[in-house]
């Protein structure tokens, strides 16, 4: 293990010398994995919480943004990790068949959050799908088509559309995120139910473009910093903090039997549904202010690190 306590810091907020000391923020920096494992020790001992539920998100968090490049281990740790009882969701603003791209060999496994909360599904097989209502996708595809220097497209429950011919992000959501995108006349007339309006932002980061639109639609829909220059906007009550929680209420399990990890604008209401919220060292400033824990360590091995950790927990 390579990134984990440093001995000034807490383990899960709590110091082996401060049993029983009110919790506080944990910054995870390069230590030893002995004191780590003197860290779970303690606290066990002492009757803390287990989690029982893992919410992880992929773009920027599990993998580099754009990519089907996971380390391998971490497929292995999920296993193990579900084997000891704890529940492992993948949680994407992704399309749930580019989620797949990464994660289908264990599709039968898993539980999917896809398209920001927009679709659900367990083990293969959909467990809801949050379509806009046609008045409110025709304001949302209108706004966006207003938008300058800026590619669109709207995903269904598994399959991406756009209406936007332009070859050099058709390939690149093929070929990067892979997937399964479908070049259509027009969105507005796409036939099956569409969860999600997403914009690349190609002339200006994504929250300048994303300001106009949370005003114009306010509470009406989502507006979601996805990335840099992704904008993701779904219906009201589709986010993946909400689809967390339904997770959560099917189960049984409360948010402080919950962890997270998360690095960017959508992220931070499933951060919020998770005692143990993780913002990884390249998340954004307002995604790390409601973290409980922050990863200094900048590697590919950062978040691995920490599943390790808590499976550790579990094992005991």
């Amino acid at each position: 293990m390579r990134g984990v306590y440093n001995t000034e810091c807490t383990c899960f907020g709590r110091h082996p010398a401060a049993v029983g000391a009110a919790e506080s923020l944990m910054v995870w920096t390069p230590g030893t994995v002995s004191r780590c494992k003197e860290l779970f020790s303690e606290k066990n001992e002492g009757g803390k919480i287990m989690i029982k539920l893992i919410a992880s998100d992929l773009d920027g968090t599990l993998l580099p943004e754009g990519t089907a490049d996971i380390n391998p281990k971490i497929y292995e740790v999920i296993r193990k990790l579900q084997a000891a009882g704890v529940t492992f969701v993948a949680a994407s603003g992704r399309n749930y068949e580019s989620v797949m791209s990464v994660f289908g060999h264990m599709e039968k496994e898993l539980t999917v959050i896809s398209d920001n909360g927009g679709y659900g599904a367990k083990g293969g097989i959909g467990m809801y799908c949050n379509g806009f209502p046609k008045e409110l996708l025709r304001e949302v595809v209108s706004a966006v088509r207003e938008v300058r220097g800026a590619w669109m497209m709207a995903s269904a429950a598994r399959g991406i559309y756009t209406d936007r011919n332009d070859p050099k992000y058709i390939d690149w959501m093929r070929k990067g995120y892979k997937q399964n995108i479908r070049l259509v006349d027009d969105l507005l007339e796409v036939e099956e139910p569409l969860i999600k309006v997403a914009l690349y932002t190609y002339e200006e980061e994504a929250s300048f473009i994303a300001a106009p639109l949370r005003e114009r639609f306010g509470a009406r829909a989502v507006v979601a910093l996805a990335g840099e220059r992704w904008i993701d906007i779904t219906i009201p009550g589709a986010s993946k903090g909400a689809a967390l929680e339904r997770i959560q209420n099917t189960l049984g399990i409360s948010p402080e039997e919950t962890a997270a990890f998360g690095d960017n604008g959508n992220d931070i209401s499933m951060l919020k549904r998770a005692a143990e919220s993780y913002a990884v060292a390249n998340a954004r400033d307002e995604v790390k202010a409601v973290a409980k824990h922050v990863l200094t360590d900048t590697s590919d091995h950062a978040v691995l690190d920490v599943l390790e950790a808590l499976l550790m927990q579990a094992k005991r």
